[in-house]
C-alpha cells in the first residue's frame, strides 16, 4: 500500500517550532494555530451544530434587543479574560441565546485567549449523571462534574429546563455554588424569565431562591426580546 505523503511546513518542516534568534528558546509556528484552534474547540465540547455560531454570523435582523446582546457578548470577549463576572442570557426559545453563548467560546478560541472553556447542556448533564446510576465502570457524579467546577469560563445552556426535583437541585446548586465561591465566570442561557407574562414559570420557581439569589452576584442579565429564528427559518423553506 502507498502511503499518501503529507506536506510539511517550509518553516518549521513539521516540527511545529520556531528557534528565536539569538537565544535557545523557540516558539510556536504559526501553522500549528489551526490545530490549536480545533484541539481547544473538541476540548471545549462545543456541539458540531454550533461550530459556525460566531459573532460574524449573528444577525440582529434590526432587532435592538439581538443588536444589544451581540453588542455585550463583544465586551465581554474582549475583556476576557480580566472579567469577575458572568452572563445569564434569558429569553424565548430560539431568540439566539445559545448562539450567542457559544460565540464567546469560540471568539475566545479563534483570537488566542487563554482559558480553559466549556459548553454543557444542563439538560444532557442530568441525563448523564442518572445513566451512571448503577452502571458498571461508569463515571461517578464527582467525575462527571469535575470539568464544569474547574473551567475557567463554563456555559451552561439551557439552565431551567429539568423539572425541578430535589436532585436537579442538589445538582445545580453544588455546580453553580462552587464556581460561585471559586468566583468562576460562568454564561448562562435559559428559557425562563424573571417577571414572564402570565400563566408562565419564573426562573427562580425552576432553580429555587438560593440560586437566582446568587446568579444576581454571578453575572450581568441580559434579556433578549426576540421571535424564534428557527420556527422563521422553517417557514421559509415551506
Amino acid at each position: 500500500m502507498v502511503q499518501e505523503s503529507v506536506a510539511l511546513c517550509s518553516l518549521c518542516n513539521g516540527s511545529g517550532w520556531l528557534p528565536l534568534e539569538g537565544a535557545l528558546k523557540v516558539r510556536a509556528c504559526n501553522c500549528q494555530a489551526g490545530m490549536r484552534q480545533r484541539q481547544r474547540t473538541v476540548t471545549a465540547a462545543i456541539p458540531k451544530r454550533y461550530f459556525p455560531c460566531t459573532l460574524a454570523h449573528f444577525h440582529d435582523r434590526g432587532n435592538i434587543s439581538l443588536s444589544r446582546a451581540r453588542k455585550r457578548v463583544g465586551e465581554f470577549v474582549d475583556c476576557w479574560p480580566a472579567v469577575d463576572r458572568g452572563l445569564l442570557m434569558m429569553g424565548g426559545c430560539g431568540a439566539g441565546k445559545t448562539h450567542l453563548a457559544v460565540a464567546v467560546l469560540q471568539e475566545i478560541i479563534n483570537s488566542g485567549k487563554p482559558g480553559s472553556l466549556l459548553f454543557s447542556n444542563f439538560q444532557d448533564l442530568i441525563q448523564e449523571i442518572q445513566g451512571s446510576f448503577g452502571a458498571d465502570q461508569a463515571p461517578t457524579k464527582t467525575e462527571i462534574l469535575k470539568p464544569l467546577l474547574n473551567a475557567d469560563l463554563l456555559v451552561l445552556d439551557e439552565l431551567g429546563s429539568q423539572k425541578p426535583t430535589a436532585f436537579i437541585q442538589d445538582t445545580l446548586y453544588y455546580v453553580i455554588n462552587s464556581r460561585y465561591n471559586d468566583e468562576k465566570p460562568t454564561i448562562f442561557t435559559t428559557n425562563y424569565l424573571d417577571d414572564p407574562r402570565e400563566k408562565e414559570e419564573r426562573l427562580e420557581e425552576r432553580i429555587g431562591s438560593r440560586l437566582r439569589s446568587r446568579l444576581h452576584e454571578m453575572c450581568e442579565r441580559v434579556i433578549i426580546d426576540s421571535d424564534d429564528y428557527r420556527r422563521n427559518v422553517a417557514s421559509r423553506r415551506v
